[in-house]
């Protein structure tokens, strides 16, 4: 066997590099993904929390046999696996039931609506359906809160956080808990 070259080791240093790299590169994408399903998991967590500390009328949520209704209105993307499995949880002495709503579904009967990016088109005319109705809205468009949305979701710093349009949710009845309202990171008042 020759004798090993300069040549040789660099080319082997330069390939064993190139595998490093190439090997890092194939865990890029699944941490990416894994980004947007820790995403959605803290969407989903923050859902369930406000579930717990809105307080809606008496009129939507007249007794405990009634379940609290979370529809998700919308393509619900990577969230959609996450805010299914809330369905069935307690919130308030009631039950969580998650149903999903495509354009041009009636919002009767929900308490919580979950608005998808895919609606981001036909935001405006949506809160204006859902204006006054006895419905947290929460959403992770840009701007929702804003733009008369209850509770939108945004990333500060790399991290999910939520402001809040209180004046939207105490015209359609709803009670936000101070202890919520002290962790958003912005109250909007219009």
């Amino acid at each position: 066997m020759p004798p090993r070259t300069q040549g040789d080791r660099f080319r082997r240093r330069v390939g064993a590099v190139a595998g490093l790299l190439l090997a890092w590169l194939a865990t890029l994408a699944p941490a990416l993904a894994l980004a947007q399903v820790e995403e959605a998991e803290l969407s989903a967590a923050y859902l369930y929390n406000f579930s717990k500390f809105v307080h809606w009328p008496a009129t939507a949520l007249s007794d405990s046999s009634n379940a609290l209704v979370l529809c998700v209105y919308g393509r619900p993307g990577s969230a959609g696996e996450a805010i299914g499995a809330l369905d069935g949880k307690p919130a308030q002495g009631h039950r969580i039931r998650v149903e999903r709503l495509a354009r041009g579904d009636t919002f009767k009967g929900c308490q919580i609506v979950y608005v998808s990016d895919s609606e981001r088109p036909f935001l405006s005319p949506l809160l204006r359906t859902l204006a006054n109705q006895p419905a947290l809205t929460v959403s992770d468009i840009p701007g929702f809160a804003s733009a008369g949305g209850m509770i939108g979701l945004v990333m500060v710093d790399n991290r999910l956080r939520f402001e809040i349009n209180r004046q939207s949710a105490e015209a359609a009845g709803l009670t936000i808990s101070s202890q919520v309202l002290k962790l958003a990171t912005r109250v909007v008042r219009e």
